[in-house]
């Protein structure tokens, strides 16, 4: 060995130290400190930086760690599978498994019990079940608008994709790369339309559960909207979609500038121009809009005089 060679293993060493570092987890340092813990005082690290020495004693526990691993997976399983579920009841909560690969997930775990088909409850179905609504409490046209509306969310996706392509392939977003230059190329006019598609597509849904539910329990939105948070949320959502749907053709102001009638429709640094033919137009949207924030003031007015009435109902301490 040359004179130089320690010193290059000195440098391979502590470049190693500082991978081991960066790529630490809280469960990593557990098998550290407890591959040091056997270590005679003398001989262990001092400070927080994981060494070679730490990472191959480490190494030496993963085995029997694995092992306990496994014995409590199996353990677990089975607990599950004695209070009554079913394999496939398992599967879905285990990762969206069939009842075949959650058996032979176990059977690899070392798991050897069975569960006789008679021991366990009687499964479930869908129509049958008390959380699940059935296709009798869905408003057929519910279900016509929820199919309608991703159905526009998907030929969506399809024009963005046709749109924003490169070479033929899709202009993925990468949160890494040069921001400035992926909008330049994507361009930003597609992401409102997606957003109000999947807003829309979501919408739909939740007024047929909701509707679903409300047919089953015809009292139950009557007690939802005693809570002042749930009419509240209601009210922003509800408030958030009308802006979403006001179209462009309604000129509907949305900048804090000055109106004034010119020639034709402008945005100026100081005032938005319009058009002598779209002020009435202007004039419309204007009304639309008012009417709407004086229905959103309405709602929250009541519900800051119901939380005054909770506020005095405590009185003065």
């Amino acid at each position: 060995m040359t004179d130089g060679a320690p010193e290059e293993d000195d440098v391979t060493t502590a470049l190693l130290a500082r991978h081991l570092h960066h790529r630490r987890s809280g469960f990593i340092d557990e098998l550290v400190v407890a591959a040091r813990s056997v270590l005679p005082p003398a001989k262990r690290p001092s400070g927080d930086e994981v060494t070679t020495e730490d990472a191959t004693g480490a190494l030496r526990l993963v085995p029997d760690v694995r092992r306990d691993l496994d014995r409590a997976e199996v353990a677990l399983i089975e607990s599950v599978l004695d209070r009554g579920w079913t394999w496939e009841q398992l599967g879905v909560a285990y990762g969206d498994r069939s009842k075949q690969a959650m058996q032979q997930h176990y059977r690899r775990r070392g798991g050897k019990r069975t569960w006789p088909a008679g021991e366990r409850p009687p499964r479930v179905t869908p129509e049958e079940s008390p959380h699940r609504l059935t296709s009798g409490e869905l408003d057929p046209a519910d279900v016509a608008a929820v199919h309608a509306a991703i159905a526009a969310l998907l030929s969506t996706a399809h024009d963005v994709a046709e749109e924003h392509t490169v070479d033929g392939a899709w202009v993925a977003f990468d949160p890494d790369g040069d921001l400035v230059e992926q909008f330049a190329t994507i361009g930003l006019d597609a992401l409102p339309r997606l957003e109000v598609a999947c807003r829309t597509a979501a919408e739909a849904i939740t007024g047929m559960v909701q509707a679903g539910w409300n047919r089953r329990d015809p009292g139950r939105e009557a007690r939802r909207l005693r809570s002042w948070t749930e009419r509240l949320r209601d009210e922003n959502r509800d408030l958030a979609s009308w802006l979403d749907r006001v179209p462009d053709g309604l000129l509907l102001p949305r900048v804090d500038r000055p109106l004034v009638v010119g020639q034709r429709r402008r945005v100026h640094p100081d005032s938005v121009e319009i058009g002598p033919d779209d002020v009435d137009r202007v004039r419309a949207s204007i009304a639309q809009a008012l009417a709407r924030m004086e229905q959103h003031q309405s709602t929250t007015d009541q519900i800051v005089e119901e939380l005054r009435r909770r506020q005095a109902e405590l009185g003065d301490a």
